[in-house]
């Protein structure tokens, strides 16, 4: 597993924003575990602490629940102006 590396407060401030309107975010991610890649519009739900790592609970498109780790999305939405 990769180590986590924390993600600037900015990007968790944008996906709270994404969870109070009820945005739906088009996102690339990696499996924690195996690296796969991921690639899917997700309704993000809740921003979580686990064992110091954050993470963004979300349904996808299909109505299944993910949980991605933060540091491994990799097109973080941009911050709202």
């Amino acid at each position: 597993m990769k180590p986590y590396t924390p993600v600037p407060s900015h990007v968790v401030e944008r996906l709270e924003i994404a969870i109070l309107t009820g945005e739906r975010l088009d996102l690339h991610w990696a499996d924690e575990h195996s690296q796969r890649a991921y690639a899917s519009r997700i309704l993000p739900q809740e921003v979580l602490d686990i064992e110091g790592r954050q993470y963004l609970q979300a349904v996808n498109d299909e109505g299944q629940d993910v949980l991605l780790r933060l540091d491994l999305i990799r097109n973080l939405p941009t911050p709202v102006k």
